[in-house]
């Protein structure tokens, strides 16, 4: 799966992570410090082992928990939004706006997609004890590199479980 370039992160959005994980307890160490900075300037969809292992390169003694423990207290924090492909490993997204994504079935792509359509939707009414807090579509299907025939097909993303 081809990644895509960091961007830079805002100096904001990071500095209110940082104390969002001081408040929730975590101490702001360098290596905490570099994953929020590749994550929260990120726009493709990270596994935490992929951030792991960017970030561990150079950042020695990263350890995959603080990765891990990082990201879902970002998701909690509402900082982050964990994003979900049968089968494929998870992801997570720092944008926490209203947005969509299409997601490649082969090599596990993730790229977000604007759509003021979908953005209308209205939340289903509360049955059976459900009630809906907000929505994410996603599109499946395949990417450009996967779809065109051409070109060699993209590797194939890790899967979780074997799946």
């Amino acid at each position: 799966m081809a990644r895509q370039r960091p961007q830079r992160h805002d100096p904001a959005t990071l500095e209110r992570a940082e104390a969002a994980l001081r408040s929730a307890g975590l101490p702001l160490t360098v290596q905490r410090r570099r994953l929020l900075e590749r994550f929260l300037g990120c726009s493709d969809h990270p596994a935490a082992d992929t951030l792991h292992a960017d970030v561990a390169r150079h950042v020695p003694g990263l350890s995959r928990a603080t990765v891990y423990r990082t990201l879902e207290t970002l998701v909690e924090l509402g900082l982050a939004v964990r994003i979900a492909h049968p089968g494929w490993e998870q992801r997570y997204d720092p944008r926490t706006d209203l947005h969509h994504h299409l997601v490649c079935d082969r090599c596990g792509l993730v790229l977000d997609h604007e759509e003021p359509a979908l953005d209308q939707l209205p939340l289903p009414p509360a049955r059976s004890g459900f009630a809906a807090a907000g929505y994410s579509v996603q599109f499946r299907g395949l990417c450009a590199g996967c779809a065109n025939p051409r070109r060699p097909a993209a590797p194939r993303a890790p899967r979780r479980n074997g799946a």
